[in-house]
């Protein structure tokens, strides 16, 4: 997903900015995080944000994103896509880690 893509890119720059410095052990690492947007009606979808490696949830949000949401559809459906073509696509996201925090501070992930 263009979510997984997002997360991976930022542990790409890291370890190649570490290899051409010459620096042995890639020091970032990949968590698994992707994300699909389930929709389940018409303005309501279920985003479902998780690890691949484990599928252990890993929601950015702090309401149980498992039920549908409108915010979740408004999300995928309005902002997500401004996110991708204006930032995504030239290197200025790298997923949502940062909002998290923020947005879900007590968070395991």
């Amino acid at each position: 997903t263009a979510a997984a893509a997002a997360a991976q890119s930022k542990v790409l720059k890291h370890n190649l900015l570490a290899q051409i410095r010459g620096e042995s052990t890639p020091s970032a690492e990949y968590t698994g995080y992707t994300s699909c947007p389930l929709v389940t009606g018409k303005h309501k979808l279920v985003l479902a944000e998780f690890s691949g490696y484990t599928g252990t949830p890993q929601e950015t949000f702090f309401f149980n994103q498992a039920n549908e949401h409108a915010f979740s559809y408004w999300l995928t459906a309005d902002l997500l896509p401004e996110i991708y073509w204006n930032s995504m696509l030239k290197g200025t996201w790298s997923g949502p880690a940062p909002i998290r925090k923020f947005a879900n501070p007590t968070s395991i992930n």
